[in-house]
């Protein structure tokens, strides 16, 4: 079976675009919660999430992270490759079209400030094909699987070219703060009630959204070689579970994500006690940070004890389909720098949630061995084991 690795990445942190900001936020834990200023919040119990100043839409952020992808990895184009996302499409084209209905302001749907087209997530699929030149014979592949969409499409690139299907394939997600989606979290009464995401904290009272995403090319590993690529990490392995407990909480023994960290370790050929971080889901919600800590205790044992956890949502928001992808962007980017990014905003221990969280301060590590987690309504889960390009043999 080929080995995979990770030659370009292109993300948004609510920061910025690129390394540096993601740098100077998410890796020195200064979160990026303020008002929100994009639409009216006055008829929500939120107010507040982590928005970023990028004034495009949704498929506009999609291009500029493939190009930086692509950019990133030498790549001209998506020629002999293959595409897979997670995404959403943009609820704010199919607001734009309902409110001109209902206030019989019509007009025609392409007159609108973002087309209602692009609320298909398909439609996201097919610009950046054509857009970028990808090849007829390429394998294609939209994936709307909720907050584990752009890691599950990590995990179908993966198999791809594992078994011989693809040479590279460009994976990811991204997602902006919409009042749609805002106006369905709110109304779940999911937010933190401070404005501020507090994982794993004992006093910790909900998440928030944030804007971002990331686009990732996954090459098979020889391919990369004779390329001279520059290889920034290696995936190991992957997991994928369902626990089908609830429509919308985990499994509160964490069954379903310990299964999902089970089968990435056995298909990375790692033992628990390998890994040097966790880079946990963490949306801060009371159910889902219980959830996850019994699942890491379960999956690893005694080694969860020993292993530094985190949750980048206290400094980005829930970034919806796309915090799988943008996550394992930084996990990579934690494991150059040497940095175990903090879970900011922790301010006392949880008897259920008792493993170490490396509390509001960043932490040098020797990180070559890394876990992202992700979890979604519906009780879906993944787990994708990242390795240091160091490692990488021969």
């Amino acid at each position: 079976m080929s080995r995979v690795v990770i030659t370009g990445i292109g993300m948004m942190v609510p920061g910025g675009f690129g390394e540096a900001a993601a740098r100077s936020t998410v890796l020195a834990g200064v979160h990026q919660f303020r008002p929100v200023t994009r639409f009216d919040t006055t008829p929500f119990r939120g107010k507040a999430a982590a928005e970023s100043a990028f004034g495009g839409s949704l498929l506009e952020l999609g291009l500029r992270l493939t190009q930086e992808a692509l950019d990133s990895a030498g790549l001209a184009d998506l020629s002999g490759g293959s595409l897979v996302l997670g995404i959403q499409g943009d609820y704010n084209g199919l607001q734009q079209y309902w409110r001109a209905r209902m206030t019989g302001e019509h007009g025609h749907p392409s007159q609108q400030t973002v087309p209602v087209v692009e609320f298909l997530p398909a439609y996201h699929l097919q610009t950046i094909a054509e857009r970028y030149g990808m090849s007829p014979d390429g394998k294609r592949l939209c994936l709307n699987n909720a907050c584990i969409a752009s890691s599950n499409a990590l995990g179908v690139g993966y198999e791809l070219i594992r078994q011989g299907k693809a040479g590279t394939v460009l994976c990811g997600g991204y997602s902006l703060v919409t009042e749609e989606m805002f106006a369905k979290f709110d109304s779940g009464r999911a937010f933190a009630q401070d404005g501020r995401v507090r994982a794993f904290s004992a006093n910790r009272s909900g998440m928030l959204l944030g804007d971002g995403g990331a686009m990732l090319v996954l090459e098979e590993l020889e391919h990369a070689r004779r390329r001279g690529a520059l290889i920034r990490a290696e995936l190991l392995g992957w997991g994928l579970s369902c626990d089908a407990y609830h429509v919308c909480q985990p499994h509160p023994d964490g069954a379903g994500m310990a299964l999902a960290i089970e089968r990435a370790l056995r298909s990375a050929g790692l033992q628990p006690d390998q890994l040097d971080y966790i880079h946990a889901h963490g949306t801060g919600t009371p159910l889902n940070d219980r959830s996850e800590t019994a699942a890491i205790k379960q999956a690893l044992g005694d080694a969860a004890y020993r292993t530094p956890i985190s949750s980048t949502k206290s400094v980005t928001g829930h970034i919806l389909e796309g915090t799988g992808a943008l996550e394992t962007a930084l996990s990579v980017l934690a494991m150059k720098e040497g940095v175990l990014p903090p879970t900011v905003g922790y301010e006392g221990q949880d008897a259920s949630c008792d493993l170490d969280y490396v509390p509001n301060e960043p932490r040098r590590a020797r990180l070559r061995k890394v876990v992202n987690l992700n979890a979604s309504f519906g009780g879906n889960n993944t787990a994708l084991v990242l390795g240091h390009p160091e490692e990488v043999a021969g």
